[in-house]
């Protein structure tokens, strides 16, 4: 199967673990040249070795915006041209609102909205010279839902990014970019498992048709085809990838 993916430059953050992971194996093997950016050295490093010198590793601090224009040229210096942008990073501080304090919400705010906006301009500076470009980031299903207990701050961030879509989507239209968001539910990664006990893993899957939580994967495959030819006249969506479970 022939996405148009072969070649294709594309910058993946939140690479060291989880959904970026995937997506960065998945392009890989693809036949996408890929760089790899994460806060998380150590896990940045090991994905790199299994992946090999088809990728580029590159220290990425999404709070930063300094450090999101660097990790954009560090990619352009060393493929010539940015194709795809895939902004998997985040951070989620579980607290009930009445322990949520100003530092933990400036924290969520800097990784989880501020991050992708400011990744996704640089990204866009870059695409322009092509007039050709895919950006896609990651929301969540606590977008719509207003998440659950201990997640508000994360929820509001990620419906943030839904907006943020849509107006890059608009903005960027006439550049040749398309711009769209993944809204998961749940997602076996090492954040959920760190998170969450196995009784409320448990509980949460009755409430999912499907009966089970994503694997990384599933979502990786979502990228593919929004960065793919096959999505060309797909922008400014937001794709719900939640085993059914919240259905609009």
């Amino acid at each position: 199967m022939d996405l148009g993916l072969d070649g294709r430059v594309t910058l993946v953050t939140g690479a060291a673990s989880g959904i970026g992971r995937a997506v960065a194996q998945r392009f890989v093997a693809m036949g996408a040249r890929v760089a790899i950016a994460d806060i998380d050295g150590e896990g940045l490093a090991a994905v790199a070795a299994a992946l090999g010198e088809a990728v580029l590793p590159v220290r990425l601090d999404l709070a930063d915006e300094a450090s999101c224009a660097a990790a954009v040229a560090a990619t352009v210096a060393r493929f010539g041209r940015l194709d795809v942008l895939v902004n998997a990073g985040a951070v989620i501080v579980r607290e009930p609102l009445a322990a949520v304090t100003a530092a933990s919400l400036e924290t969520t705010y800097r990784v989880n909205f501020a991050g992708p906006f400011f990744i996704a301009r640089a990204a866009a500076d870059a695409m322009r010279a092509n007039r050709f470009g895919r950006i896609i980031l990651f929301s969540s299903q606590g977008a719509h839902t207003g998440g659950y207990v201990g997640s508000t701050a994360y929820a509001m961030s990620k419906a943030a990014v839904v907006s943020l879509a849509k107006s890059l989507a608009r903005e960027l239209a006439a550049d040749g970019i398309t711009v769209n968001a993944v809204a998961p539910g749940l997602v076996d990664t090492p954040m959920i498992r760190k998170d969450v006990s196995e009784e409320a893993l448990a509980r949460f899957m009755t409430m999912v048709p499907l009966g089970r939580v994503a694997e990384p994967v599933e979502l990786a495959n979502c990228c593919l085809f929004l960065a793919s030819d096959w999505s060309s006249y797909v922008t400014g969506h937001t794709l719900d990838v939640n085993g059914g479970q919240l259905m609009r």
